[in-house]
């Protein structure tokens, strides 16, 4: 069980902006990455009035949180983290009718319980977002400070750009799925304290944002959908966004990992359909290339070598596929003879190849493990270990960034002058990332997917989806 623990009286990212498809938010001053992670809640009443106010400091693995609430009716009133962070008018599941705040949707569940119960329970017993109740006094003032390890700040049980709710009547905490405490009296988008970001909207629903490229000289990102295979085109200074290749075409039922090469063209791992696709500038296919036939192929991601030649993850395959300078696609390298020894769920996904083009450093995710491997002579090396879930990888120098998809953190290793080995130095949660799967570098800034994987096969995704823009850390 969880522990929750009551503490004296002691003094999540911006809510969802309603950015049209085209769209983007202003560019703010992106505060330093370093800075120590706390985040507040305005709590607001149905009319937008302000009632209160919650803080939340990270504790450890916990956060403590310090709640003041006014103008509600003496008693128990229900208090819950939701799933989205918006305090607008919305459907509420439960009733199927139109409720204040129904927008902020169903409580959070980071352990997929789909339960909601006491507040000390673990999540994968009950919602994480199912809190102390607040008891609110005959002056009509509900206060309450707690530390709970529940929810957090940063990973997978990270509340940042979530909203706190607080409702109508006391909480049973058992009776699905919001125990009996009624109707959604007070709301806030929890906020993190002095950090922006920028974000890029995308116009599909079915976006699931999975690869990113860039391409520097035309100024424009490249993603593509890991749910249909569209590609999308945004202008980097404006935000607009326009459809580069429709999904479904020739070889393409998605779009994976991404890559820009020299000569403008765009190269797009197929992923289950065992394909390359390469794109002229303006978008028209230039090639199919084909991996054997296979019942579980994943090509998941590529990066493009100095020297022309195009190398090629298989996360369920044991093999590294290269493309050559004439389109000529080949098993590059059998990983069955190599250290890195594949197992259930996705292995090898991203790579990158080192500034001097002596080598390549890849990720299995299901591992943890991060590998170098000669390109001349395809020895291959551990570098380290610990980094689970990593997906998209972001070579700057002997910085890496990777993209921690479940635990929902952009991390940074810090590496050895031969890459042979490294050091996970920070991670970093933004203003509150949704499965990030895919880096870019823009200059001093990064840019990364929001790509909402984890409700591909069930559940809502936030709209719209989102490409965000920060500041290295």
């Amino acid at each position: 069980m969880k522990k929750l623990q009551m503490l004296g009286l002691l003094a999540l990212a911006a809510a969802l902006g309603s950015a049209s498809a085209g769209g983007m938010q202003p560019m703010m001053p992106m505060a330093p990455a370093s800075a120590p992670l706390s985040a507040t809640a305005a709590i607001r009443d149905a009319a937008g009035q302000v009632r209160g106010s919650a803080a939340f400091k990270q504790m450890g693995m916990g956060v403590q949180v310090t709640v003041e609430v006014r103008g509600l009716p003496p008693g128990g009133h229900g208090m819950h983290v939701h799933e989205y962070g918006k305090c607008t008018p919305g459907v509420d599941s439960a009733t199927n009718t139109v409720v204040p705040f129904g927008g902020a949707g169903p409580h959070f569940d980071p352990g997929m319980s789909k339960n909601h119960d006491d507040p000390q329970a673990m999540n994968k017993y009950g919602h994480g977002g199912d809190l102390p109740m607040l008891m609110v006094g005959a002056d009509g003032v509900g206060r309450l400070t707690f530390t709970t390890d529940k929810v957090s700040l940063t990973g997978m049980n990270g509340v940042l750009n979530r909203a706190l709710v607080v409702h109508a009547m006391p909480d049973d905490y058992k009776t699905d799925p919001a125990g009996k405490s009624g109707m959604r009296e007070r709301c806030g988008v929890i906020v993190r304290d002095n950090f922006s970001v920028r974000d890029y909207a995308l116009p599909d629903h079915l976006s699931y944002p999975e690869g990113l490229a860039y391409d520097t000289k035309k100024g424009v990102l490249y993603t593509g959908s890991a749910s249909n295979g569209t590609i999308y085109a945004v202008n980097v200074q404006s935000g607009t966004v326009s459809k580069f290749s429709e999904g479904g075409s020739l070889g393409r039922r998605v779009a994976l990992g991404m890559k820009v090469d020299p000569q403008g063209r765009l190269w797009v791992a197929g992923g289950q359909q065992g394909t390359v696709s390469v794109l002229s500038p303006d978008g028209m296919i230039l090639n199919v290339l084909e991996t054997p036939k296979s019942p579980v192929p994943y090509l998941n991601d590529l990066a493009i070598a100095p020297g022309g030649n195009v190398y090629v993850t298989d996360s369920f395959r044991p093999v590294i596929y290269r493309v050559d300078r004439d389109m000529n696609l080949t098993a590059w390298l059998d990983l069955g003879k190599t250290p890195i020894k594949y197992g259930p769920g996705i292995n090898l996904d991203g790579i990158v190849v080192t500034p001097d083009g002596r080598y390549l450093l890849t990720n299995q995710l299901n591992t943890g493990d991060l590998w170098r491997i000669d390109l001349r002579t395809r020895a291959v090396k551990k570098v380290m270990g610990g980094l689970k879930n990593s997906d998209g990888l972001l070579l700057d120098g002997h910085t890496l960034y990777l993209a921690r998809n479940k635990d929902q953190v952009v991390s940074r290793v810090n590496l050895s002058a031969d890459y042979g080995s490294g050091t996970l130095a920070a991670e970093e949660p933004l203003a509150g990332l949704r499965y990030p799967t895919a880096l870019v570098m823009l200059g001093n800034e990064l840019v990364v997917t929001q790509s909402q994987l984890d409700k591909l096969q069930g559940g809502a995704p936030e709209v719209p989806f989102k490409l965000t823009r920060f500041g290295k850390f």
